[in-house]
């Protein structure tokens, strides 16, 4: 589950810093040829202080996608503290739009080859969201484990298309041919094949 962690403000700023150098270097230079020394350089920060907020440079990476699940998530809960919940199909919607908004993000997910962490929070989000919006699956725990896997690759999968072919669609576009490529496969695969298009 999402946690309400307080982070402290020269973490935050730390954090910040290290991910712009990241992306500010790689206006000159390949992903993987980018050192941990020029990422601090470039930060103004020490090592020590990289290290106690990053492991590696593609922790700074999966903590910038963390937090970007963590500020969805919270904006989720508002939204509906204030609002009736609405189908799965507002949710996805939301979700392809804060995914439209982080272009450079997913454009770095993607040269780093850090998509799996994408599909983590992705997985997290709908498992959290599961219960409160709409159940996926009526079946057995593993059964409802796996579609859930499922639901969260095909949707890094489509979005990371998206965003590599240009997003010529619109987020809101996007989450409608998401929801009805799912239903035709379903009904393609186990009810009757006259209900499609209903």
């Amino acid at each position: 589950m999402f946690s309400n962690e307080k982070i402290d403000m020269r973490v935050k700023y730390t954090r910040e810093w290290t991910y712009e150098a990241l992306v500010r270097l790689m206006g000159n230079k390949q992903y993987q040829d980018i050192n941990i020394t020029e990422i601090i350089k470039k930060a103004g920060i020490s090592r020590a202080t990289f290290y106690r907020n990053f492991s590696s440079k593609e922790d700074i990476v999966n903590l910038r996608v963390k937090s970007l699940f963590s500020d969805f998530y919270i904006d989720m809960i508002d939204y509906y503290k204030q609002n009736i919940p609405e189908d799965e199909l507002f949710l996805i919607q939301s979700f392809f739009k804060k995914i439209d908004e982080e272009e450079e993000l997913v454009n770095l997910v993607i040269i780093s080859n850090l998509e799996f962490s994408m599909i983590e929070g992705i997985h997290q989000i709908i498992t959290t969201h599961n219960k409160m919006f709409y159940p996926i699956v009526k079946t057995s725990k593993p059964t409802e484990n796996y579609t859930m896997d499922i639901v969260a690759s095909s949707a890094w999968t489509m979005l990371s298309r998206w965003h590599k072919e240009g997003k010529r669609e619109t987020p809101s576009q996007l989450a409608k041919i998401y929801m009805s490529a799912f239903k035709n496969i379903y009904l393609a695969l186990f009810d009757d094949k006259s209900k499609i298009g209903d």
